[in-house]
């Protein structure tokens, strides 16, 4: 009985530390500024993002798109500043990180040596399905569906690929992790609120 208790009492402290870090990391990360246009169902939002600027690595693994930006916002960069981790990482045909608010390619140093692109992203209008847990490929389909689907009824025209926004590092319990999927609304296009 007391080997049980302990046990339990351990998987509890465990889970207790796992679910502080998850909520230590989500509240320390930066995440940029949006205005909420519309909510068009659950989970379902229209948002207005200003202009960003990312650092983009060349889609291969995920793992390795993300060493090539960790390298150089972490230090790996000609003058060996550390730039502060923001959220979301973004997935398109590359992989994104967000530079924190203020920030420009004219403001930050030079790579050194990795593979990065420096992107402006300028203002711009999205409709966004936010879900939790994984974001496996076939889940992320799937949420893409359901996006596209709740658009063509709300009859909102968009244009590109669907992006994917992780909030979360890997060691933030399922439960408590934030993903999105998201595209991007034409420039004209004004809310029915």
């Amino acid at each position: 009985m007391k080997i049980v208790l302990g046990l339990g009492l351990g998987l509890g402290l465990l889970l207790a530390i796992w679910t502080g870090w998850g909520s230590f990391s989500i509240l320390s990360t930066p995440r940029p500024s949006y205005n909420i246009l519309q909510n068009l169902e659950s989970k379902v939002e229209l948002r207005a993002y200003g202009e960003q600027t990312w650092i983009s690595a060349p889609k291969g693994s995920d793992n390795n798109s993300f060493r090539v930006l960790a390298s150089y916002i972490f230090g790996g960069n000609e003058t060996g500043e550390s730039i502060s981790m923001t959220a979301p990482v973004i997935n398109d045909e590359t992989m994104s990180f967000i530079l924190p608010e203020g920030m420009t390619e004219a403001s930050t140093p030079a790579p050194a040596g990795q593979d990065i692109d420096f992107k402006t992203v300028p203002p711009r209008t999205l409709a966004v399905l936010t879900f939790g847990w994984f974001s496996g490929t076939e889940r992320v389909e799937k949420m893409v569906e359901r996006l596209e689907s709740v658009l063509r009824q709300n009859e909102i025209p968009y244009i590109g690929k669907a992006i994917l926004m992780r909030y979360n590092d890997p060691a933030t319990p399922p439960f408590m992790r934030r993903n999105e999927v998201a595209f991007e609304l034409l420039a004209d296009f004004e809310t029915q609120e």
